[in-house]
């Protein structure tokens, strides 16, 4: 057979294995391209629910952070209120089960929505490093929460054996139970509100303090003269120097 015929022979038996490796080699850059463009979707996807998260739980807007946000307020309530009512003693053996379950469900909540927030803030461009989730950890808001349920793991520890609050535990758990609403009241912005109107009128609310302050002296030595008699050996009252009667006047203006 002469070298002509071999090289064509040759050659028609090469053609279909360089044409398949062309082919495979297309098929296997076709799928990586779609394993891409399928990684890119459901990226996109995770992001975009990790940054709606961290608005339902940390912006204002919007209907579901609405709900949610009184929905936490309703539970934090529905906590204070019983907690007020179990310092009487004839409802504490009944309630004082139930609060205590409620509680340490609370705490789940609250603890799971704690650890949800510091994930979803790595939909922010400021928190995505483990420098900026030390960064958002360390605002006042979030310090508060760690503070609180750190509070409410060492009130509920006490009970956990009889799984009901000691009464020494049940002294301290109003103190927590209010730190928490103020954590819900810090959601509603309030804080914010009340802070922009003392700033603003910061010179009208320094006068009123100062008048108030004048008639607070005055009222308090007018009491002193009229309830003091001129012997002082027959003063057997509750007023016996200014001083008892500027107490009064304070406590009969914040509790009445």
């Amino acid at each position: 057979m002469s070298t002509r015929r071999r090289s064509v022979i040759s050659h028609g038996f090469n053609r279909p294995q360089s044409r398949a490796s062309i082919i495979s080699l297309y098929s296997a850059a076709y799928d990586d391209d779609k394993r891409r463009k399928l990684s890119r979707v459901f990226s996109a996807i995770f992001v975009h629910k990790k940054i709606d998260i961290y608005h339902v739980l940390e912006r204002q807007e919007g209907t579901r952070t609405l709900a949610y946000h009184l929905f936490v307020f309703a539970l934090t309530l529905v906590s204070l209120v019983f907690g007020s009512i179990l310092t009487i003693d004839e409802w504490r053996p009944t309630l004082d089960a139930p609060l205590y379950y409620g509680e340490l469900g609370l705490f789940v909540f609250f603890a799971c929505e704690l650890l949800l927030r510091i994930w979803s803030a790595g939909g922010v461009l400021k928190y995505r490093t483990w420098v900026g989730r030390l960064i958002f950890i360390s605002r006042p808001s979030i310090i508060l929460d760690i503070l609180t349920l750190f509070g409410f793991t060492i009130s509920l520890a006490t009970g956990l054996k009889t799984r009901e609050f000691p009464s020494l535990t049940l002294k301290f758990l109003p103190p927590l139970q209010m730190i928490r609403f103020l954590r819900v009241d810090r959601q509603l912005s309030s804080w914010k509100i009340l802070k922009g109107i003392i700033v603003t009128h910061r010179q009208e609310l320094t006068v009123t303090l100062v008048i108030a302050f004048m008639f607070l002296i005055t009222g308090s030595y007018l009491l002193y003269v009229a309830e003091t008699p001129m012997d002082p050996t027959l003063n057997k009252g509750n007023f016996k120097s200014i001083a008892d009667t500027m107490w009064f006047s304070i406590i009969t203006v914040m509790f009445t």
